[in-house]
Protein backbone atom coordinates (compact mmCIF):
# COMPACT_ATOMS: atom_id res chain seq x y z
CA UNK A 1 0.00 0.00 0.00
CA UNK A 2 1.65 3.05 -1.10
CA UNK A 3 1.38 6.48 1.06
CA UNK A 4 -1.58 8.06 -0.71
CA UNK A 5 -3.61 4.82 -0.40
CA UNK A 6 -3.08 4.48 3.53
CA UNK A 7 -3.25 8.65 3.95
CA UNK A 8 -6.96 8.17 2.02
CA UNK A 9 -8.10 5.30 4.48
CA UNK A 10 -7.05 7.30 7.10
CA UNK A 11 -8.95 10.53 6.37
CA UNK A 12 -12.22 8.14 5.51
CA UNK A 13 -11.76 6.35 9.32
CA UNK A 14 -11.53 9.55 10.83
CA UNK A 15 -14.41 11.25 9.07
CA UNK A 16 -17.05 7.87 9.67
CA UNK A 17 -15.63 8.45 12.93
CA UNK A 18 -16.53 11.65 13.34
CA UNK A 19 -19.76 11.45 11.41
CA UNK A 20 -20.85 8.37 14.33
CA UNK A 21 -19.48 10.71 17.02
CA UNK A 22 -21.71 13.25 15.97
CA UNK A 23 -24.79 11.23 15.55
CA UNK A 24 -24.91 10.31 19.09
CA UNK A 25 -28.68 9.50 20.89
CA UNK A 26 -30.45 12.32 21.74
CA UNK A 27 -33.30 12.37 24.00
CA UNK A 28 -36.00 13.53 21.56
CA UNK A 29 -39.17 12.63 24.30
CA UNK A 30 -39.39 16.64 25.19
CA UNK A 31 -41.01 17.13 21.80
CA UNK A 32 -44.47 17.33 21.43
CA UNK A 33 -47.23 17.32 18.88
CA UNK A 34 -49.83 19.05 19.95
CA UNK A 35 -53.57 19.42 18.41
CA UNK A 36 -54.82 23.76 17.71
CA UNK A 37 -56.62 23.93 21.11
CA UNK A 38 -53.89 22.71 23.40
CA UNK A 39 -51.92 25.21 21.49
CA UNK A 40 -53.91 28.13 21.77
CA UNK A 41 -54.47 27.08 25.29
CA UNK A 42 -50.85 27.09 26.87
CA UNK A 43 -48.76 29.29 23.94
CA UNK A 44 -48.86 31.91 26.50
CA UNK A 45 -46.91 29.88 28.72
CA UNK A 46 -43.78 29.79 26.90
CA UNK A 47 -42.07 31.15 24.15
CA UNK A 48 -44.22 31.48 21.19
CA UNK A 49 -42.28 31.17 17.66
CA UNK A 50 -42.90 31.22 13.71
CA UNK A 51 -40.45 29.47 11.41
CA UNK A 52 -41.87 30.75 8.13
CA UNK A 53 -40.52 32.74 5.41
CA UNK A 54 -40.44 36.95 6.88
CA UNK A 55 -42.95 37.78 4.06
CA UNK A 56 -45.12 34.97 5.23
CA UNK A 57 -44.94 35.89 8.69
CA UNK A 58 -45.65 39.49 7.87
CA UNK A 59 -48.93 38.61 5.76
CA UNK A 60 -50.65 36.39 8.60
CA UNK A 61 -49.14 35.02 12.07
CA UNK A 62 -50.20 34.23 15.72
CA UNK A 63 -50.61 37.40 17.78
CA UNK A 64 -47.68 37.58 19.82
CA UNK A 65 -45.20 35.16 17.50
CA UNK A 66 -41.45 36.10 17.09
CA UNK A 67 -40.40 35.15 13.84
CA UNK A 68 -36.83 33.31 13.83
CA UNK A 69 -34.95 31.44 10.86
CA UNK A 70 -33.83 28.09 11.57
CA UNK A 71 -30.03 29.34 12.11
CA UNK A 72 -31.35 32.18 14.26
CA UNK A 73 -32.82 29.54 16.70
CA UNK A 74 -29.99 26.94 16.58
CA UNK A 75 -27.29 29.92 16.84
CA UNK A 76 -24.47 29.24 19.83
CA UNK A 77 -26.21 32.75 21.08
CA UNK A 78 -29.91 31.91 20.61
CA UNK A 79 -32.68 34.73 21.48
CA UNK A 80 -34.27 31.73 23.18
CA UNK A 81 -34.42 31.12 26.99
CA UNK A 82 -33.87 26.94 27.69
CA UNK A 83 -35.86 27.72 31.01
CA UNK A 84 -39.07 28.23 29.19
CA UNK A 85 -40.86 25.77 26.88
CA UNK A 86 -41.09 26.39 22.94
CA UNK A 87 -44.56 26.71 21.23
CA UNK A 88 -43.51 26.69 17.52
CA UNK A 89 -45.23 26.24 14.52
CA UNK A 90 -44.29 26.72 10.67
CA UNK A 91 -46.55 25.85 7.50
CA UNK A 92 -47.38 22.30 7.86
CA UNK A 93 -45.32 20.99 10.76
CA UNK A 94 -42.69 19.31 9.29
CA UNK A 95 -39.86 22.25 8.93
CA UNK A 96 -40.79 23.07 13.21
CA UNK A 97 -40.15 19.29 13.51
CA UNK A 98 -36.90 19.04 11.75
CA UNK A 99 -35.82 22.52 13.94
CA UNK A 100 -37.03 21.24 17.03
CA UNK A 101 -35.00 18.20 16.71
CA UNK A 102 -31.84 20.58 16.46
CA UNK A 103 -33.14 22.26 19.92
CA UNK A 104 -32.91 19.35 21.73
CA UNK A 105 -29.31 19.04 20.67
CA UNK A 106 -28.58 22.39 21.79
CA UNK A 107 -30.36 21.81 25.25
CA UNK A 108 -33.81 22.93 25.04
CA UNK A 109 -37.05 20.72 26.47
CA UNK A 110 -40.34 20.97 26.34
CA UNK A 111 -41.17 21.63 23.11
CA UNK A 112 -44.31 21.63 21.19
CA UNK A 113 -45.36 22.00 17.81
CA UNK A 114 -48.57 22.67 16.17
CA UNK A 115 -49.84 19.88 14.18
CA UNK A 116 -50.47 20.17 11.11
CA UNK A 117 -48.91 23.82 11.31
CA UNK A 118 -49.97 27.50 10.28
CA UNK A 119 -52.10 26.02 7.69
CA UNK A 120 -54.66 24.66 9.83
CA UNK A 121 -54.46 27.50 12.58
Amino acid sequence: MDFWSAAIAVVVGLAMGLFIVSRKNIDHSSIHIINKKDFKDNMRKGQLIDVRKKDEFEKSKVKGARNFTSRQLTAKYSKLRKDLSIYIYCNNGKKSHRIAKKLTKSGFRNIYILENGFNDY
